[in-house]
C-alpha cells in the first residue's frame, strides 16, 4: 500500500493539492444549463477549458499566497514540527484570505465601473476563495502530519490521494442536483480529469525546473522562485495557444477569400458590384461578397411574389476588403458605385454593416427588394474575412470606415433636394450592429437624425456595443423622445400601444436566449442582469443556473456557437436566428406597408429561395470536386 500510494498519490505540495481539488470540483458546475443546449463535444470542451483554467488560476493564486506569507515572516521552506507547519499554512491562508475578501467587499459592483476596478474586486474575491480552500486542505494535511508524528506505522497516511477524489465528489454532487446523465458526466469527468492531471504534471515539471534555476542563480530570491516558475509555465501554455489561434486565423482568411463554384461567375445585372459594368473587380469581393451580389432579385422574381410589376432592378453595392488597400479608397469606391447605379435616386437607400466575414442577411436584403418593388439600393463595405468571433480586434477599423462612409453619404444627401432624397435606412446584424451603432458612440439619437437616417434595424446587438450600452444605462439622455426600442420578437412590438409604436424608429431585436447580446467581459466582473433572481429572469433563461465569473463566461462563450446553427429554409426564433421576424420588421420599421397576402407570399419566397441557394451550393461543390478528381485521373 505504501509503495502504491507513493506512485499514484498526489504531490505533498499544498499548492498542487488545492489546484487539483479546485479543478476537479469545477467539473460539476460546468454542466449547468446555459442559454442554448450543448452537444456532448461542446460540453467536453467547456468542461476541459473550465477545469484547465481553474487549475492554472488556483495554482498561481495559492503559490502567491504561500510566497507572500513566507516573505512576511522570513520563512523560506516548510520546516519544524507538524503543528508549526499546520499553524503557518492555515494561518497564512486565513489572514490573506480575510484581507482579500475585505478588498472585494470595499468595491461593490457598479454597471458603469472601470475595468480596473472590476478586475481588482473579482481577483480579490477569487483569492479569498482560494485561500479558504487552502486553509481547508492544509488543515487536512496538517492533521495527517500530526497523526504520522504520533504513529509508528502511519507514514502512508500523508501520501493518501485526497484532493482529486474530494473534488470529484463535489462535482458528482453538483451534477446530481442538475439532473445530468450519470454516464455522460462520468465519461466527460474521467476524460477531463485525466487531462487535468497530465496538464498539472507538465506544468509542475516546467515550474520546478524554473524554480531550481532561480534558486541556484539568485538564492536571495528563493522566496519567489516557486510562483515565478508557475507564471513561466502558464506563459508557455499561453504562447502555444496564441500560436494555434494565429494559424487558425490564417486558415479561415484563406477560406473567406476562396471562390465557391456556385458563385464563380460575375453577376449579369449592371446594378450590382462585380458586374462587367462595375468599378469593383469581381475577384476582390471575397466569398461573402460574391454570394451577396449573385443572389440579387430580378424584376420577374419580384413581380411573381408581389403580384404587381417591379419598378426597377435592385441595386447591391459591395466593396471588399481587397477591393482597395486604404479606407479612404474603399469609401470612394462605394460612393462611385452608388452614383454609377443611380442609388441616390431610389426610393430607399440602405447602409448595411456586415458581420465579421462580410455576410449581409439575405432575408433582410430580399425582403427590402420585394417591398420596394426593386426600387432600393443596399451599400456594404467589408472590414474582415473572419467570423465575428475572430474579428473583435477589427471593430475599430470597421467603425472608422463606417463613420467615413456615413459622412460621405450624408454629405451627398445634403446636395439633393429634400423632396428627391431617398429614404435613408440602416441595418446591422451581430458585429455589424456594433460597428454601425458605434458610429454615434458617446452621442445621442439627435446625432443620428442629423445624418438624415429615417430608421434602422439591428439584430442581436453585441453587449460590447458602446452606443447601446449608453442607451441602456441612461435612456433619457441618449433617447429622450423614446425613438429606440429593444424587443425579443415581433409580437412584443405589436403589444405596444399605437402612440409608442409611432415614436419608434430604431429597433434592436435581441432574443432572450441569444448569447451574443449577453456575452462580454462584464460576465467576469459582475453578475449580469439576466442571471439575477430566478423569478426576475427573462423567458428561456435557466432558473437554476448560478453566476460564477469564470464558469459563466466559458459556458456563455460555448453558447455562441450553438446559437448560430440554422437550417436553410426553416426559419426559427431561437438564439441568434432572427429570420422569422425580419420581413415584418422591415415593413414596420422602414415604413414599407404591404398587404397581408403579399407578406405571406414574401415570407414563403424567402424560405424557398434560401433552401434553393443552399442546395445549389452543395450540388455545385460536389460537381466541382468530381471534376477535379476526373482531371487528376486523366493526367495519370
Amino acid at each position: 500500500l505504501n509503495r502504491a500510494v507513493g506512485v499514484f498519490g498526489p504531490d505533498r505540495s499544498l499548492t498542487e493539492r488545492v489546484a487539483l481539488f479546485a479543478a476537479a470540483a469545477s467539473v460539476g458546475p460546468s454542466f449547468e444549463p446555459g442559454l442554448q443546449p450543448r452537444k456532448t463535444m461542446d460540453q467536453a470542451i467547456a468542461t476541459g477549458v473550465i477545469a484547465a483554467t481553474t487549475l492554472s488560476a488556483v495554482t498561481a493564486a495559492q503559490s502567491g499566497i504561500e510566497s507572500i506569507a513566507r516573505a512576511l515572516i522570513g520563512r523560506r521552506r516548510d520546516t519544524g514540527s507538524a503543528s508549526a507547519r499546520l499553524a503557518f499554512t492555515v494561518g497564512s491562508n486565513v489572514v490573506i484570505g480575510a484581507v482579500a475578501e475585505g478588498i472585494a467587499r470595499a468595491l461593490p459592483p457598479r454597471e458603469d465601473e472601470r475595468m480596473r476596478r472590476g478586475l481588482l474586486r473579482v481577483a480579490s474575491n477569487r483569492v479569498a476563495r482560494v485561500a479558504a480552500m487552502g486553509a481547508s486542505v492544509s488543515a487536512v494535511i496538517g492533521a495527517a502530519d500530526l497523526v504520522q508524528e504520533r504513529t509508528v506505522r502511519g507514514g502512508w497516511i500523508t501520501r493518501v490521494p485526497l484532493a482529486l477524489p474530494a473534488g470529484t465528489a463535489v462535482s458528482a454532487w453538483h451534477t446530481t442536483i442538475e439532473n445530468v446523465s450519470l454516464a455522460k458526466s462520468a465519461g466527460i469527468g474521467v476524460g477531463v480529469g485525466t487531462g487535468v492531471i497530465g496538464m498539472q504534471l507538465g506544468e509542475r515539471a516546467i515550474a520546478r525546473g524554473v524554480s531550481k534555476v532561480i534558486s541556484r542563480v539568485a538564492p536571495n530570491y528563493d522566496v519567489v522562485a516557486n510562483p515565478v516558475g508557475h507564471v513561466v509555465a502558464l506563459g508557455l501554455l499561453g504562447t502555444v495557444l496564441g500560436a494555434g489561434y494565429e494559424y487558425a486565423v490564417r486558415r479561415v482568411e484563406q477560406g473567406g477569400a476562396a471562390v465557391e463554384p456556385a458563385y464563380d461567375v460575375a453577376a449579369s445585372s449592371p446594378m450590382v458590384s462585380g458586374s462587367p459594368e462595375s468599378l469593383v473587380p469581381f475577384d476582390t469581393l471575397s466569398r461573402e461578397g460574391r454570394r451577396y451580389v449573385n443572389m440579387v432579385l430580378t424584376r420577374d422574381e419580384i413581380a411573381e411574389v408581389m403580384g404587381e410589376p417591379a419598378v426597377a432592378d435592385p441595386i447591391r453595392v459591395f466593396v471588399g476588403l481587397d477591393s482597395a488597400a486604404e479606407v479612404e479608397d474603399r469609401v470612394d469606391l462605394v460612393m462611385d458605385e452608388l452614383v454609377r447605379t443611380g442609388a441616390f435616386e431610389r426610393k430607399v437607400l440602405c447602409f448595411a454593416s456586415p458581420t465579421g466575414s462580410g455576410y449581409i442577411n439575405y432575408v433582410l436584403a430580399e425582403a427590402l427588394e420585394y417591398m420596394t418593388l426593386g426600387d432600393c439600393a443596399i451599400a456594404t463595405m467589408q472590414y474582415s474575412m473572419l467570423p465575428s468571433s475572430m474579428s473583435l480586434t477589427r471593430t475599430g477599423l470597421a467603425v472608422e470606415q463606417n463613420r467615413d462612409l456615413m459622412h460621405a453619404i450624408t454629405g451627398y444627401l445634403r446636395g439633393v433636394p429634400v423632396e428627391k432624397r431617398p429614404q435613408f435606412v440602416l441595418f446591422g446584424e451581430s458585429l455589424g450592429a456594433l460597428t454601425m451603432q458605434d458610429v454615434w458612440r458617446h452621442r445621442t439619437v439627435e446625432a443620428i437624425d442629423r445624418d438624415f437616417v429615417h430608421s434602422s434595424i439591428f439584430l442581436g446587438t453585441p453587449s460590447a456595443t458602446e452606443f447601446a450600452k449608453s442607451w441602456r444605462l441612461n435612456p433619457q439622455k441618449v433617447d429622450p423622445e423614446g425613438k429606440i426600442l429593444e424587443v425579443d420578437n415581433y409580437g412584443e412590438y405589436l403589444d405596444l400601444d399605437d402612440e409608442r409604436r409611432a415614436r419608434v424608429r430604431h429597433v434592436l431585436i435581441s432574443h432572450y436566449d441569444d448569447p451574443i447580446p449577453k456575452f462580454g467581459t462584464n460576465i467576469l466582473l459582475r453578475r449580469p442582469w439576466w442571471l439575477g433572481p430566478p423569478d426576475q429572469r427573462p423567458p428561456r433563461v435557466p432558473k437554476s443556473t448560478k453566476w460564477r465569473p469564470g464558469v459563466s463566461f466559458v459556458l456563455t462563450a460555448i453558447d455562441l456557437v450553438n446559437a448560430m446553427e440554422v437550417v436553410p429554409g426553416t426559419f426559427g426564433r431561437r438564439g441568434h436566428d432572427y429570420r422569422e421576424d425580419i420581413a415584418r420588421f422591415v415593413s414596420a420599421a422602414y415604413d414599407l406597408p404591404v398587404t397581408a397576402t403579399q407578406l405571406r407570399s414574401i415570407e414563403a419566397a424567402l424560405r424557398e429561395r434560401e433552401l434553393q441557394w443552399a442546395q445549389k451550393r452543395v450540388v455545385t461543390e460536389q460537381v466541382a470536386r468530381a471534376r477535379e478528381a476526373l482531371l487528376r485521373e486523366f493526367k495519370t
